[in-house]
């Protein structure tokens, strides 16, 4: 029993001496572990400075432009602006600045998304969590994605020009506009055209050439405003008043009444006695009327048409107002005004027109002007119960497409 209680006593000391030699191997580890990482302990921990506040920013023309609250720790002395997944980046120098925001652009971007990280710096190096921002400026894509307006009239009224556009379209700011003076100089004009106009007079212009204009146009939130680089040619010259008082033109036979002949719409006067009337006969005025122009121009000098000015009755009475459809065409071959059915023997027709019968001045504005030394207008129906067609006088508007450059 003795030896057995011996036995037990030694095993007891072993336990002992085992833990004993488990610890001090434990202990021992740990010392050396602790070795291995001593060097990668920053005393106290990681110092981050102060991330970069409130960072907005503005959008450019291929450019951008970035703002943040300047840092009142004055250990933070500088940031970096980081885009292109840190390829490329911008130093701040905070002293640089006076209390308040920083700003700085960045140019040279392309017209994409881009994400920007801003970084702060203390005074020994540590830098900060970054600040990050996604934004796109606009360039050259977004430009072309832009309407430019388009020319509705341009006529002269005396010696100035007077265009009249159509309304402006998204996110354009101004319209401006370059011609040739009278003295044959291509001037830019100094006034601009805003969104809410849709007119302009360009002074001492010469008549018969062609204008440009460019517009300009900036996103509701952008910063910069960017005009066209290339300026748009109007499509036709400045139109004036043509020469008639050369010009030949006849009626269709017997379709005039009295002195009321057809070559008073062409004496320059608008007066009840200077005017054509359409026959009184009834029967014939019923009947369907042609006036057959020619200018007698030149080859190669023929006028283009952009717009025809009618002078009807002075009365305000609408009662005498009574040209109802007209067809008018433009060719370089003469028309016959007496062929029996004149809108189905002349071809295509240039432009189609109802009038009203309250306006004493109606023009008939082509949509696409046209050249030719003849033209026709086809009377082919009124609002007079007999048929009758009362014309004063007639303007034609032009130019000559040779001379319009």
């Amino acid at each position: 029993m003795d030896r057995f209680l011996r036995l037990t006593d030694n095993m007891k000391d072993m336990k002992k001496i085992i833990a004993l030699f488990c610890f001090a191997a434990a202990a021992f580890s740990c010392a050396k572990q602790d070795s291995v990482y001593k060097e990668f302990i920053v005393e106290g921990g990681h110092v981050y400075p102060a991330k970069v506040k409130v960072l907005n920013a503005l959008s450019g023309f291929q450019r951008i432009a970035l703002e943040w609250e300047k840092p009142f720790d004055p250990s933070l002395k500088s940031a970096k602006v980081y885009w292109d997944n840190y390829s490329q980046s911008l130093d701040v120098d905070y002293s640089q600045y006076a209390d308040g925001n920083v700003s700085v652009l960045i140019n040279g971007l392309e017209d994409r998304a881009y994400t920007f990280d801003v970084v702060n710096f203390d005074d020994k190096g540590n830098r900060s969590l970054a600040q990050e921002l996604s934004v796109t400026p606009f360039g050259n894509n977004w430009l072309l994605s832009h309407t430019e307006r388009s020319v509705a009239n341009a006529v002269m009224d005396g010696n100035d020009a007077r265009i009249n556009m159509t309304k402006s379209t998204m996110e354009m700011t101004a319209t401006q506009f370059r011609y040739y003076n009278e003295a044959g100089e291509k001037v830019e004009y100094e006034k601009i055209l805003v969104p809410e106009e849709n007119e302009m007079v360009l002074p001492n212009a010469k008549k018969g050439k062609r204008f440009e204009f460019r517009s300009a146009y900036k996103p509701e939130k952008g910063m910069d405003v960017v005009w066209t680089p290339n300026w748009s040619k109007s499509p036709d010259a400045l139109a004036y008043a043509l020469p008639t008082n050369t010009w030949d033109v006849t009626v269709t036979k017997d379709q005039e009444f009295s002195t009321f002949t057809v070559d008073k719409i062409f004496d320059g006067v608008v007066s009840s006695s200077n005017r054509w009337h359409s026959s009184r006969t009834t029967s014939i005025a019923k009947n369907v009327k042609v006036i057959a122009i020619d200018s007698k121009v030149e080859a190669g000098k023929e006028y283009t048409i952009t717009s025809l000015e009618f002078f009807l009755n002075t009365s305000s009475s609408k009662t005498y107002h009574w040209i109802r459809e007209v067809y008018l065409y433009i060719g370089d071959k003469p028309f016959n005004p007496d062929v029996e059915d004149p809108v189905a023997t002349y071809g295509d027709y240039t432009y189609k027109m109802t009038f009203n019968q309250n306006d004493i001045v109606q023009s008939m504005n082509l949509r696409a002007s046209k050249a030719g030394r003849y033209m026709a207008l086809v009377f082919t129906n009124s609002y007079n119960t007999s048929g009758y067609i009362d014309l004063w006088e007639l303007v034609p508007y032009g130019y000559i497409a040779s001379e319009a450059e």
